[in-house]
């Protein structure tokens, strides 16, 4: 249930988080939108009002015999008749530079002599096409240009003579370095549009964490409760049990002595302590479970720890058929830890892997270190070549599935006919209490592999 509630978790976060980075595509979009729509006008604006002074000037330059003088080739003494309309107009019509250009881009008159007669005013070539209709009769303007780091807008209207023929063109230049205004603004629009992006998955990350740490938190207070009121009936319980069970060997041990044929055993009374043996195993387990065991943590070599316990195993007569190998990455590993609970867990990995081959194949165990996240860590794997774990029986018509590995290590879980389901669950809850954790990986028909991790 926590992992189901924690996957919708997720999903609502991150439906939320596409809404809301929908919203601020939409609204970055339509800024953006906005600014290209508002530069847009305010170029046309420019665009408008520059054609129209320049029409206004070509007109009024077209009332004075410069046309015709130029027309007949007397651009010095033409250059004159248009000195005081041209270096004033500037200031009356709010712009840069009024200059006239012939057919060659060379200059024949400029406010202030900013172009000298006869001086060929390269960058115009960039205007090539507007000036070309310009000389087929338009009044024309050209792009937004930048020339030595400013912005500038020209317009180009033609000048004709008294016979109707185009002598020459005007051009007004104005800056339009005001436009630059709109730039810090897409600037700030595309960086907040980052930065928000940013903080908004920066915050769906951190909510979900926070979700699955509290979820993880919940499930794990449900379970010691459970486990808190389980010790309490276990502790009750074990006490009642055992002492029944205590009489009850003595009492099987007594009529074994009583009635048994020593010349024909009779495997029937090694029933009643074969029972006796497994009850108490599970009542022990029960109590590991449940106590709220105290670990006594001392420095310790672990490779020496795993050969003991691999040597109590195979001493056992479950692991007369089994291949053992074992292996380590150094000759020692020193490792503070508690030298029973870490038996303990080898005791319970071995001999279920000895169970899950029936006593009849090979364990392989090794020992290496690592680096995680910056921490040194001791990794135990015990391999065995059994059948691995067994598919679930068919729920609901639906086929059986492979058991999930996490889920043998929840108390009670269990697919062996025998035993309590608790041995992994106590494993899991010494490891943890190490500050490490366990993992099961297990194919069917290629074994299980159960990984342990300890911090060095």
């Amino acid at each position: 249930m926590c992992f189901s509630l924690i996957k919708s978790s997720r999903m609502l976060i991150v439906t939320v988080s596409i809404m809301i980075v929908i919203v601020l595509a939409a609204f970055n979009l339509g800024s953006w939108l906005f600014l290209n729509r508002l530069n847009r006008t305010l170029e046309e604006e420019l665009e408008n009002r520059l054609s129209a002074v320049a029409g206004l000037v070509a007109r009024q330059i077209q009332t004075t015999v410069f046309p015709d003088l130029v027309a007949g080739g007397q651009r010095l003494i033409a250059k004159s008749y248009l000195d005081p309309l041209i270096d004033n107009l500037p200031g009356e019509v709010n712009a840069q530079n009024i200059f006239l250009i012939d057919r060659q881009f060379l200059a024949l008159k400029s406010n202030r002599d900013f172009f000298e007669p006869g001086e060929e005013i390269s960058y115009l070539h960039s205007d090539s096409s507007e000036v070309r209709r310009a000389w087929a009769g338009e009044v024309t303007s050209s792009p937004v240009r930048t020339f030595a780091g400013n912005r500038f807008k020209a317009a180009y209207a033609p000048v004709r003579d008294s016979r109707g023929a185009i002598v020459c063109l005007v051009v007004i230049e104005a800056s339009a370095d005001f436009l630059n205004l709109l730039q810090p603004a897409r600037r700030q629009l595309v960086i907040g549009g980052i930065a928000s992006l940013v903080v908004l998955v920066t915050f769906a990350f951190f909510l979900s964490n926070a979700i699955s740490l509290f979820l993880h938190t919940q499930e794990n207070l449900r379970r010691s409760e459970k486990l808190a009121a389980m010790g309490q009936m276990a502790a009750a319980v074990a006490h009642e049990i055992r002492n029944p069970l205590g009489i009850i060997k003595s009492t099987a041990y007594v009529l074994r002595q009583r009635y048994e044929n020593s010349a024909q055993p009779d495997e029937l009374f090694e029933f009643i302590p074969s029972e006796i043996r497994r009850l108490n195993h599970l009542v022990n387990d029960f109590l590991s479970l449940t106590r709220d065991k105290e670990l006594n943590l001392s420095p310790g070599d672990l490779v020496k720890t795993v050969e003991k316990a691999i040597a109590m195993v195979r001493s056992d007569e479950q692991a007369n058929g089994v291949a053992w190998n074992f292996s380590s990455a150094a000759p020692s590993l020193p490792l503070r830890h508690d030298e029973e609970a870490v038996t303990q867990v080898l005791l319970n990995l071995l001999l279920n892997a000895i169970q899950a081959m029936e006593g009849k194949g090979g364990i392989e165990v090794r020992l290496q270190e690592e680096q995680e996240k910056g921490q040194k860590m001791a990794h135990l794997i015990v391999q065995d070549n059994g059948p691995g774990l067994p598919r679930l029986p068919r729920l609901r018509g639906l086929r059986g599935l492979p058991a999930e590995p996490e889920k043998i290590f929840e108390p009670f879980f269990t697919t062996k006919t025998r035993g309590s389901g608790l041995g992994l669950a106590v494993c899991k809850q010494l490891v943890e209490k190490h500050g490490g954790r366990i993992v099961a990986e297990s194919e069917k028909g290629k074994g299980t592999r159960i990984h342990v991790w300890l911090p060095i």
